[in-house]
């Protein structure tokens, strides 16, 4: 369990929304209802991922520099921080049933 820093590229959607993308991460990508719901969201998708990873004995990806993040006229990439030592996700256990 650890802390990373990963980009993430945010894409402006209707109504203020946005949509997040985790170039990096495989299937990690959120959304939000505002610009903070989407900060929080990409924060926890982030952190969950990345436990599954841990959890599984899985490599962690490198993270792409920031400055080689692509983007268009609507999306803009930052970078999140995530700490997977104490995230509460029950098992970390993927479809668990």
């Amino acid at each position: 369990m650890a802390k990373y820093v990963y980009p993430a590229v945010f894409t402006k959607e209707e109504n203020n929304a946005y949509s997040v993308d985790f170039p990096d991460v495989e299937n990690c990508y959120t959304c939000g209802n505002s610009l903070v719901n989407a900060m929080e969201m990409a924060s926890d998708v982030l952190a969950m991922m990345l436990c599954f990873r841990e959890k599984e004995k899985k490599p962690i990806p490198v993270a792409t520099p920031i400055k080689e993040i692509q983007t268009n006229a609507d999306s803009f990439a930052t970078l999140i921080l995530c700490d997977t030592t104490d995230y509460p996700l029950v098992e970390c256990e993927p479809n668990a049933e």
